[in-house]
């Protein structure tokens, strides 16, 4: 049995004893793909591997069992207002507008990158992959952010474990997936953080600093703006919030916490 199998192992019966069902599927899921040849989409929470020079990975940081953030939020559908009964009609009829200009537009698939020697993963705190660490022999491979003010061409951008989906049209864009939050304290534009500001996936989607999103908890169906003062990777997030501000979203804020979303405007 090999050094990873055997950590696996323990990381299985590690979960179940906690009683924790998600960390054994995780971990399971996990030794699957690291047998296929693919970076695992899901580990313990804060996890961190290595591929070492035979390609091969090594969990250089332990995580910790996943604890579910349903218990977090308030995921119940709302009585709405009739002022918001008309927004959310009005969102709707947006959203299939986009979605119609962009039906006969490309659709791109974007998957992780391959493992390769040297590479580290980051889990961010439910397991998904946060941030992928590259070393500096292929440093042109890692995260870079689009000139501000910019953003793909015209078509459908999907990738990540939780099905996010970035619609670019003519005039639109239309983030749907899942929204995370982070704790930077510095934005793009050394600015300060706070309240209310959000990170885009800059490498798809960097709207100017300063544009006003239109956002939504589908969860909830709880409506919020958010001003985008920040970019970032997003490998597996459409909008990153900032810290407290998911409290505008109608969601108790944890540093795991995240909850299925979608933003949209106009450029």
């Amino acid at each position: 049995m090999s050094k990873f199998s055997s950590i696996m192992k323990v990381a299985v019966l590690t979960g179940l004893v906690a009683g924790s069902v998600s960390v054994t599927d995780a971990s399971t899921f996990a030794s699957s793909q690291s047998q296929n040849g693919v970076i695992p989409t899901k580990m313990q929470a804060g996890t961190v591997i290595e591929y070492d020079s035979s390609n091969q990975m090594v969990i250089i940081e332990k995580g910790t069992p996943i604890v579910s953030s349903i218990t977090q939020q308030n995921t119940e559908k709302r009585t709405l207002s009739k002022e918001e009964q008309e927004k959310l009609a009005k969102e709707e009829e947006l959203v299939k507008q986009i979605k119609a200009e962009a039906k006969n537009l490309p659709v791109y698939n974007i998957e992780n990158p391959a493992p390769k020697p040297g590479l580290k993963v980051v889990y961010d705190g439910e397991g998904y992959i946060k941030k992928f660490i590259y070393p500096e022999g292929i440093s042109t491979m890692a995260y870079k952010a689009l000139p501000r003010g910019t953003r793909k061409p015209a078509g459908t951008y999907t990738y990540g474990k939780n099905n996010n989906k970035i619609t670019i049209a003519e005039k639109h864009v239309l983030g749907e997936g899942r929204f995370t939050n982070f704790t930077d304290t510095e934005g793009e534009s050394e600015n300060t953080l706070k309240k209310g500001d959000a990170a885009t996936k800059g490498d798809i989607d960097n709207p100017k600093y300063d544009t006003v999103l239109d956002a939504r908890n589908l969860e909830n169906d709880k409506f919020a703006n958010v001003t985008k003062r920040d970019n970032g990777e997003l490998p597996d997030a459409t909008l990153d919030i900032w810290k407290d501000g998911v409290e505008d979203f109608g969601v108790k804020w944890s540093s795991s916490v995240s909850f299925k979303g979608r933003y949209y405007y106009s450029f």
